[in-house]
């Protein structure tokens, strides 16, 4: 069975995609990234590479996606041929891989919202915060139904396919999410040395401008846009032919730039206004804003809007990477998009409950060091994304340039000089950019 199925509008592409790119790590790893390589020497940065070569692998994947009208595999094929077809299915089970996992993480989102629901997430004491943590993860059976929760969210939008699930759900939880987020904004900005919070993110110094701030920027820039999994490739088959690629990709980046900025105005306030320790990833979102919400008048109303935005940030970017399996399911193995939302339901929940368990139970198994969470996780950031990202540089830059440059001209012409230096930035820039996120992710 084909997929034939179509965005009904511009903007409902470009909600998506901005979904797509805006998951967790816009909320846990930004803001700490940003303060700690120098502020504005990090912000900067990242805003010039994204709107640079960002934009154009963006183009490059949605262009590719267009012209071969199918799943990342078979448009990747038809655009390049059969060994392209092949990094389509890399790209395809990248995708799988990294949901599995994720899907856990999404579940603590789910958990955490439960208990702002009821009003028992915040507490001034950090050591039980802590505990608290602790005892969900190391919960196997816990941490396992969390996930199943997680999942079966995702899997219940997918099914109801491109309009009138991904889209719909998109239309109304991106304009909820910047509207939660303003607000917590506002309350964080409103407490007493909040500004520090301000400087500690967005401070510049010349002198802090080096080659670790600038790398890391280029390494954030391409994880941040969903590069490398085949997201952008699917979500571009489903686009119209009326739809002006390059302007609806600076809408994506530019979203993607701003729910980043969103993200650090709502955490670093907060966590300065008490004298908190700023930190990155779980530990922030589940340990230090909690002891930040006890803290404030009416903290369990927006303890729930905050977990309200993670849940929302989690379920939009694993809607599409449930998407590109689906998808490959549907154009590859003709099978139905239920049937396709089936299997992945129960093989997700199967694979993404040993990473479940690797944290508790099984936390004692562990391959080269690393329990099975981390070692997913390790060669889906450090080896599939960006060979996935290196693929779609090297066909659209080099072998396919004339139907990509027909598919970013087909609404509206560009002059030759715009169009030689977009093709310079995903043949020669990419690749760096690509190479530079390898090294990252490798190097730690």
């Amino acid at each position: 069975m084909t997929n034939n199925a179509q965005w009904s509008s511009r903007l409902g592409f470009i909600l998506a995609s901005a979904g797509s790119a805006i998951g967790l790590g816009a909320i846990w790893k930004f803001p700490f990234w940003a303060g700690a390589n120098g502020g504005g020497a990090f912000i900067i940065p990242y805003i010039l590479f994204t709107f640079t070569i960002g934009l154009c692998l963006v183009m490059a994947e949605v262009s590719i996606g267009r012209r071969g009208r199918g799943s990342v595999v078979s448009a990747m094929r038809r655009v390049g041929g059969p060994w392209f077809g092949l990094l389509g299915a890399l790209a395809v089970l990248t995708a799988y891989i990294i949901l599995s996992y994720y899907s856990v993480v999404g579940g603590w989102c789910v958990s955490y919202l439960w208990d702002a629901i009821r009003g028992s997430v915040a507490t001034s004491d950090p050591e039980v915060l802590k505990a608290n943590f602790g005892a969900l993860v190391t919960n196997g059976t816990e941490n396992v139904a969390w996930h199943l929760a997680f999942l079966s969210l995702t899997c219940g939008t997918v099914v109801l396919g491109v309009e009138s699930g991904i889209e719909r759900v998109s239309k109304y939880l991106m304009p909820t999410l910047f509207v939660l987020m303003v607000a917590i904004i506002v309350r964080s900005l409103t407490l007493d040395n909040a500004w520090e919070g301000v400087k500690y993110l967005f401070h510049f110094d010349l002198d802090s401008i080096n080659s670790k701030a600038i790398l890391n920027a280029m390494g954030f820039t391409f994880f941040s846009l969903s590069l490398g999994a085949g997201i952008l490739v699917t979500y571009g088959s489903y686009l119209s032919d009326k739809t002006n690629i390059p302007n609806a990709s600076v809408w994506v980046a530019a979203l993607a730039i701003q729910a980043a900025l969103l993200a650090g105005l709502m955490i670093m306030p907060a966590v300065f206004a008490f004298g908190l320790e700023p930190n990155g990833g779980p530990g922030l979102v589940f340990v230090t804003v909690p002891l930040v919400f006890s803290k404030v008048p009416f903290g369990a109303f927006f303890a729930l809007l905050f977990y309200i935005c993670l849940l929302v940030a989690a379920l939009t970017s694993a809607v599409s990477l449930l998407e590109v399996v689906t998808a490959f399911l549907q154009n590859e193995w003709h099978l139905s998009r239920r049937t396709a939302v089936l299997l992945n339901w129960v093989t997700l929940f199967l694979l993404g409950a040993v990473s479940a368990l690797s944290f508790g139970p099984w936390s004692g198994f562990t391959i080269f060091g690393m329990t099975f969470f981390d070692l997913l996780d390790f060669i889906c950031t450090n080896f599939l994304m960006p060979l996935g990202g290196m693929s779609i540089a090297v066909l659209a830059g080099w072998l396919a340039w004339p139907k990509i440059r027909e598919q970013l001209t087909s609404v509206k012409s560009y002059s030759p000089a715009l169009l030689t230096l977009i093709r310079i930035m995903i043949a020669v820039l990419a690749p760096v950019l690509v190479a530079v996120a390898l090294l990252q992710g490798i190097m730690g």
